[in-house]
């Protein structure tokens, strides 16, 4: 027995890991600044607390309720569970499997028997433990663990990658929302000036300083303003269902809360962005796409332990004895260990070929994870640039409202003398109505992408640790 403990820690102590071990990819592509949008661009660290910048704290309540509510997140909260369920399971090999185990008997041979005592009646007890182990020598299990704990790293940047979403997805419902009540407001608005319009030129028409046209114009004009409307409110509700969906609550939950009408706030020319190279630690779709491509390393590891033989140790220990009261005496242990060795000498290729599997993955899983990091990148830069140009084209609108807005007074005061004709007015505000909603569209769209910039960077889900939900 001392021969076999002292070979079992010679391979024990000899035991290896096969298969390649895993190296994290490097990318040079990563160095430097961000190439485009510098203009509205900064270097410090980005604001993980992002959503917070917009002072609006009904905003900021659901968020903070959408990352515990959100039904998207559940379930990727339950993934996660699931592959540390899976985690563990791996590390059972590295423990020695016991069972019990406890039987009685009663026989009785026939008088015809071979052996003496034919016809005989014999009772016979056992109870006792079973045990076996089996000895990692090649790093198999290792191997398998490595792999299962890479997919748990796998789950929690799924889950950071789907808490990320939520949160902007909430964001950009919200501001949408926002921007549909301001659009309406806006439309009411010139419809109510169109109105006025309308009311004075059809005055005059009854004392015969406008013609039937120009009554006709005019009411067409304010009309085709007020068509706009139902439309938009139908949008607004749409979008009020889709954030209370959001937050995991029945569509019509947040009607009230969400009737209320809030300002857009005004979004920042400057925004910190931080290094490029960052982006390989904060965005979670890079962290899943590496923590997929460590654990097909390891599966290559699996698959080539398959080519060598397994060890096994094993044992028993217990009582026999014929008679009950005799089952728990000295004179009835037992007690047994030993070895043994599995190895498929032939399987016809079959290990090999799976090997090829794995390594074949592993080269899908390395060009998945360079084309994630390239798409992020290339995400990053193209949010960035499009909120700048946004930014330009925001601006380019509040001046052009600004300019049509004097229009539309320079051409009131102008009929008022007799120097403009009604069609002239009636462009006029049908310019600025036009005008003014492009620009809150554009407002709207300025909020969104910088909440699709502050997705691109990565950040924000660092606030919601996975193992605090």
């Amino acid at each position: 027995m001392r021969r076999t403990l002292a070979l079992c820690s010679v391979l024990i102590l000899s035991a290896c890991s096969v298969g390649p071990d895993y190296e994290q990819p490097r990318m040079s592509l990563f160095d430097g600044w961000f190439s485009f949008g510098q203009d509205v661009s900064a270097s410090s660290p980005i604001n993980l607390r992002w959503w917070e910048m917009f002072e609006d704290p009904l905003l900021n309540q659901y968020i903070q309720q959408a990352a515990i509510t959100n039904k998207d997140i559940e379930i990727a909260q339950s993934n996660l569970l699931a592959a540390r369920a899976a985690r563990r399971e791996t590390t059972s090999p590295f423990f020695p499997e016991v069972s019990g185990t406890a039987d009685g008997s009663r026989s009785r041979q026939g008088s015809g028997s071979f052996n003496n005592g034919g016809g005989q009646i014999r009772n016979l007890y056992q109870a006792g433990f079973d045990a076996s182990w089996e000895l990692d020598i090649f790093g198999g299990n290792r191997r398998a663990y490595e792999a299962a704990d890479a997919r748990v790293g796998r789950a929690i940047a799924n889950y950071q990658d789907v808490l990320l979403s939520t949160l902007s997805e909430v964001t950009r419902t919200y501001y949408e929302a926002r921007g549909l009540q301001k659009r309406i407001a806006i439309t009411e608005q010139n419809a109510d000036l169109q109105k006025q319009t309308f009311d004075l030129i059809e005055t005059r028409a009854q004392v015969g300083e406008a013609s039937e046209f120009d009554v006709s114009r005019a009411k067409s004009e304010y009309q085709l303003t007020l068509a706009r409307v139902p439309n938009l409110k139908a949008d607004l509700e749409t979008s009020i269902y889709a954030l209370s969906v959001l937050l995991g609550k029945p569509p019509e939950a947040l009607l009230e809360d969400m009737m209320i009408v809030k300002p857009l706030p005004t979004p920042p020319d400057l925004v910190p962005v931080g290094l490029r190279s960052e982006l390989l630690q904060r965005r979670p779709d890079i962290r899943m796409a590496e923590r997929e491509l460590a654990a097909s390393v390891a599966d290559i590891g699996v698959q080539t332990s398959e080519l060598f033989p397994k060890f096994f140790l094993t044992g028993d220990i217990g009582t026999q004895a014929r008679s009950f009261g005799d089952l728990f005496t000295s004179a009835a242990e037992f007690w047994s260990f030993g070895g043994f060795l599995d190895w498929s000498v032939f399987e016809g290729g079959a290990i090999r070929a799976r090997i090829d599997i794995e390594k074949a993955e592993n080269k899908a899983a390395l060009a998945q994870y360079e084309k994630t990091v390239l798409e992020a990148l290339a995400d990053a830069e193209g949010t960035l640039s499009q909120y700048g140009q946004e930014l330009e084209t925001r601006q380019r609108l509040e001046e052009a409202v600004n300019s049509r807005r004097k229009s539309v007074s320079l051409a009131r005061e102008l009929l008022s003398v007799g120097e403009a004709d009604y069609l002239a007015v009636l462009d006029a505000e049908r310019e600025l109505s036009s005008s003014e909603d492009e620009l809150v569209l554009s407002e709207t769209r300025s909020l969104i992408k910088l909440v699709s910039l502050y997705t691109a960077l990565g950040g924000g889900w660092e606030l919601f640790p996975a193992d605090a939900q």
